[in-house]
């Protein structure tokens, strides 16, 4: 990749890398259609990807079913949030300070609390949406068929 001075608009230099001579710049790009990823948002936000209008319409069971599906994401997320938080806590434990019989009950005890909230995003603990994805797909929260849905 070489870089290219090239013109914009106001006559000010702009450094782009360029291909074959073309400038470019490369996106994410969502690999998620907009179906999936409605379900994917309804899941992690709940009611709240709805208008206000959209919920006036809306059947009560509808609400508590999406609400039950929230809380269940919340919970599964939350849960593995924990668990990667003690394996890395265990594993600077381990690197400092060894197999150390002092924290024993440290590297023993790395049972989850649901009770408790992780509040670290997903970026700290290098959570992608991916992850996220595959994680709600195998605890059942998105449906079976989630990946084939057009």
């Amino acid at each position: 990749m070489k870089y290219q001075k090239i013109l914009n608009d106001n006559n000010r230099q702009v450094f782009t890398q360029s291909y074959k001579g073309q400038a470019y710049q490369v996106y994410e790009q969502d690999p998620y259609n907009a179906s999936q990823n409605f379900l994917y948002k309804r899941a992690m936000f709940g009611l709240s990807v709805y208008t206000p209008e959209e919920l006036s319409k809306m059947a009560e069971p509808k609400k508590r079913r999406i609400k039950k599906v929230h809380r269940k994401c919340q919970l599964v997320l939350n849960l593995w949030k924990q668990e990667i938080s003690i394996g890395w806590t265990n594993e600077m434990f381990r690197h400092y300070f060894g197999e150390h019989p002092a924290l024993k009950i440290f590297f023993d005890n790395t049972e989850t609390d649901p009770k408790f909230v992780n509040k670290l995003n997903f970026k700290d603990l290098n959570i992608t949406k991916d992850m996220i994805v595959e994680k709600l797909y195998k605890a059942g929260i998105l449906p079976p068929n989630f990946y084939s849905i057009q």
